[in-house]
């Protein structure tokens, strides 16, 4: 590391072994003649030799994030072999094969964001996570993040790393919470951290370049040092020791240095100049004895006494506040000839405000590089083959002997007529368009460097759509899936990075959004909802509860989620014919994994009518207590119903049974009557036998049947289709075989 000793504007460099040294911690930030201090001077140049130092350690390979996003930009030929091409007569061709790798990729992070939602710690908190999930929709939609994330992600495919921040600008501005890209130009890092999110770094600056007035407005107190640090940028150039050709080029191309016809009339028009000053940013952590919370809610976090919630929570014995040491946040703005601002950092995560979004690094160093880096070469060699080839298909290369013709300028300007007369000497040779079939060769390998590029780039046809050798549907799937595959990693870093800028986004809400505040947000049809919070409704305080920020859904892999849809409905229908019931339990669960309009309100629906419950769905809310009232209510009418209707047939089968009972007696009584009446009848018939006889016609006439005709009728019948039943089992016997014989030879 270096470390630069300037308090008189000059600059010297000498080796710097030593750490950040430890500060005390103000209770507000340092202003005015306070940062002229030795010991604050002593900070400045510790913190511009740490600067410095990245700015050494990283300025080969930003040389090469550079000239890749130069790549993509379709500026692929350097200055010096431009010259020589145009010298030649080449035409320096640009073939930009690589851009559309790339924007295949950037195009897949657009077309499919990622999803979020907020998970309470405690079943009580549910309703006040909700809410931060809602505020944290709104915030998305008014600081537009979602395309300030696709700004960065851009840069991490083209360059290797995008930045984003995350942080407080108060509510003069708008909302106090904002979430913007960062330019990696700007960006430098602690080049020893491994972590992703840089958890274990010390440090990470940002520099800006800013014009004096708005400088001297953001800083009214430091006047004299910002003029010093006007001249000191006047006097190096726009890049200084403290820049580099990636940090400062943008500088020089909006400041008009980069063409004699901008500055020329910069002075010419009174002389004036725009005067600019660099600005830099650090935030770094020192080790010092920190106020936190231990225990309880809040556990961990550092102790914010203007916190409704920490106070609440340390007061009712939810936790206790200890001072231990640990590595704390700190913020430093200053110019190279000293100190602007000093501050602890004003966030209670006491995490970078940056968050990157790295493609791939380096396993000797860390240092990021993107897609382009790979088939950067690649693309060089198919740029020069097809300026090759148009040269060689474009001119005429001519082989003769000496004095064939009279005067070769004349020839030269006749080779190159279409219409061409050319007179040469008898005996002389001359070949005209001679090597010209090199241009096919040169076109070969240029079409062979294409399809290298793909392979090697990961983006194949199938995945751009093109028409290609594979014929069935399975097999551009199958390459489809390689393709993705191979952007795997990158899709998986953004996956995480959303994950970490989340998680300081909603600890910010958590410290910032404490005051009552009403806003609108809209769901997925586009219709308005209006939400509440911090009203004095518990369910809607948001300061006093903890949450969690998890990353919802993977839609950047829609070609593995149309896959596994297909599958499943493959699955559903083999079972649809043989079990439908099962068919239909599995029908929500289908519809939510399809990328359809709608899908949220087409499963909610289907789940209304099978019944069936979302399987991640919290319990115990108020949708879900009303549901299961409503349930239990059905339940005991359905169970009174079916009592009151076994009481009924109780009833009837008793009334049933008492009717019987009643028909029995009096059937009794018919019989003993009848008996009576028999024995009267029996009694007169022996006294005048003449009556029996007439009796008989007279009930014969009537129909009358008596018990013994009835009998006898019936062993009757029964005889008669015995001997029918016998007479045609005799027929279904078949004959004696002596039988069949003699039948046969009759």
């Amino acid at each position: 590391m270096f470390d630069l000793a300037a308090t008189d504007g000059s600059v010297r460099r000498k080796r710097y072994q030593s750490p950040i040294p430890d500060l005390p911690a103000p209770t507000r930030p340092i202003r005015g003649n306070a940062l002229d201090s030795n010991k604050m001077q002593a900070l400045h140049h510790r913190l511009l030799g740490l600067y410095t130092g990245e700015l050494d350690r990283q300025a080969e390979n930003r040389r090469d994030m550079a000239i890749d996003e130069d790549f993509y930009d379709s500026i692929q030929w350097s200055e010096d072999d431009k010259q020589t091409l145009e010298d030649r007569g080449q035409v320096p061709l640009v073939f930009n094969v690589t851009a559309t790798t790339i924007d295949w990729v950037i195009g897949t992070e657009k077309r499919s964001r990622t999803d979020y939602k907020i998970l309470p710690r405690r079943a009580e908190d549910a309703k006040p996570a909700e809410r931060k999930s809602e505020l944290l929709k709104y915030l998305s939609d008014v600081n537009r993040t979602p395309f300030r994330i696709s700004e960065a992600f851009e840069d991490s495919a083209k360059v290797g790393v995008g930045w984003l921040e995350d942080g407080y600008q108060g509510d003069d501005e708008g909302e106090p919470l904002f979430t913007r890209r960062e330019n990696w130009r700007n960006m430098l890092w602690d080049s020893t951290a491994i972590e992703k999110d840089l958890s274990d770094g010390r440090y990470i600056y940002r520099s800006k370049w800013l014009d004096i007035d708005v400088a001297l407005a953001m800083f009214p107190k430091r006047k004299a040092l910002l003029a010093r640090s006007v001249d000191d940028a006047n006097n190096f150039g726009t890049i200084d020791a403290y820049g580099d050709e990636a940090m400062d080029t943008p500088e020089i191309e909006n400041t008009g240095q980069g063409t004699t016809t901008s500055s020329f009339t910069n002075d010419r028009v009174d002389g004036y100049q725009r005067q600019r000053v660099r600005v830099i940013e650090a935030w770094f952590r020192i080790p010092e004895k920190t106020a936190r919370i231990a225990g309880g809610t809040f556990a961990g976090e550092i102790f914010d006494p203007y916190s409704s919630g920490h106070v609440d929570a340390v007061e009712q014995g939810d936790g206790e506040v200890i001072e231990k040491v640990s590595m704390r946040m700190y913020v430093a703005l200053f110019t190279t000839a000293g100190m602007l601002w000093l501050s602890p950092s004003p966030y209670r995560h006491n995490r970078f405000p940056f968050t990157p979004i790295w493609n791939k690094r380096r396993g000797r160093d860390g240092m990021p590089y993107g897609m382009v880096r790979n088939i950067r070469d690649i693309q060089s060699d198919i740029n020069k083959r097809a300026s090759k080839a148009l040269h060689i298909l474009s001119t005429n290369k001519v082989i003769m002997d000496e004095g064939a013709v009279e005067d070769v300028n004349g020839l030269l300007d006749e080779v190159a007529r279409p219409d061409s007369l050319i007179v040469k000497k008898q005996g002389k040779e001359l070949q005209i368009n001679a090597d010209r079939e090199l241009g096919q060769w040169h076109l070969e390998l240029m079409s062979r460097n294409i399809s290298m590029l793909q392979q090697v780039g990961g983006v194949t046809d199938e995945n751009l759509g093109r028409t290609t050798n594979a014929v069935s549907g399975r097999a551009i799937i199958a390459r489809q899936e390689q393709g993705s595959l191979a952007t795997a990693g990158l899709f998986d870093n953004l996956r995480f990075a959303m994950q970490v800028r989340g998680e300081k986004e909603l600890a910010n809400v958590e410290q910032f959004m404490s005051e009552e505040k009403k806003f609108r947000i809209t769901n997925k049809r586009g219709s308005p909802e209006f939400v509440t919070v911090n009203d004095g409704l518990p369910e809607n305080d948001i300061v006093r509860t903890k949450a969690d920020f998890v990353i919802d859904e993977e839609d950047w892999r829609a070609t593995v989620r149309q896959a596994q849809v297909e599958s499943l409905m493959e699955l559903l229908g083999k079972l649809a014919p043989v079990n439908p019931q099962i068919a239909v339990v599995m029908l929500d669960l289908i519809i939510e994994s399809m990328d359809i309009p709608n899908r949220d309100e087409l499963v909610k629906r289907i789940r209304k009518v099978t019944g069936m419950t979302d399987p991640d769905q919290e319990e115990g809310g108020p949708e879900e207590q009303a549901k299961a009232q409503a349930e239990a209510m059905q339940q005991q009418m359905t169970m009174r119903a079916a009592t009151a209707d076994i009481a009924k047939k109780e009833a009837d089968a008793a009334k049933t049974i008492a009717q019987a009972k009643e028909i029995e007696a009096k059937v009794a009584s018919i019989n003993v009557s009848a008996q009576k009446t028999a024995l009267d009848a029996a009694g007169a018939a022996i006294a005048i036998p003449s009556l029996a006889d007439i009796a008989d016609v007279v009930l014969h006439e009537a129909g009358f049947v008596s018990r013994t005709e009835t009998e006898q009728n019936m062993r009757a019948a029964a005889e008669q289709a015995a001997a029918a039943q016998q007479a045609q089992q005799q027929q279904q016997q078949p004959a004696p075989p002596q039988q069949q014989g003699a039948i046969g030879l009759g």
